[in-house]
Order: C-alpha cells, then sequence, then structure tokens
C-alpha cells in the first residue's frame, strides 16, 4: 500500500495509530512463526549485506540473539529478526 492510497483513505491520527499497532503486531507474528522451528544445530543464513550467500549453524539461541558457527569455525552474533531457516 503506497502513501496515496493511504492518503485517500482520510483516516484520522488515532486510527492510523491503531493501523500501525496492527501492522507491527503482524510484522512481529511473521518473524516468530519463521523462527519457530530454528533449534540448536539448525543451518540458517543471515539477510545482511556482509553474509550473503554463507551458511551458519545455530549454537546457541538466547533470549534476543543467536550465537551462530560457521563451516570455518568462526562464531557470528546475530540478532532475531535476520535469521531465517534454510
Amino acid at each position: 500500500m503506497t502513501y496515496s492510497e493511504l492518503k485517500s483513505l482520510g483516516l484520522n491520527l488515532e486510527q492510523l495509530r491503531q493501523l500501525r499497532r496492527n501492522v507491527n503486531m503482524l510484522i512481529e507474528d511473521a518473524v516468530s512463526d519463521s523462527v519457530a522451528d530454528i533449534t540448536i544445530g539448525s543451518k540458517v543464513r543471515i539477510n545482511h549485506r556482509k553474509c550473503i550467500g554463507k551458511e551458519y549453524i545455530v549454537e546457541k539461541i538466547n533470549r534476543k540473539t543467536y550465537i551462530l558457527k560457521n563451516e570455518n569455525g568462526g562464531k557470528v552474533k546475530a540478532s532475531l529478526g535476520l535469521i531465517e531457516a534454510i
């Protein structure tokens, strides 16, 4: 949905705030669903420009971050939103 489409709806400020809350909840649900099947030992990718095409293995799961290990034994700390399962 584009800016002009939102503007044409004629929503007031409170309705826009409610729309933003709903969109944020949908995004959080999508992220949590995508990482729900990631466990220790799973193969994952990191959605970051420095890690394009690299695969990692989950070594430890913290509350907000994952500790990942690459094939060379190097460790990387990545946040929940950057990780996607292979």
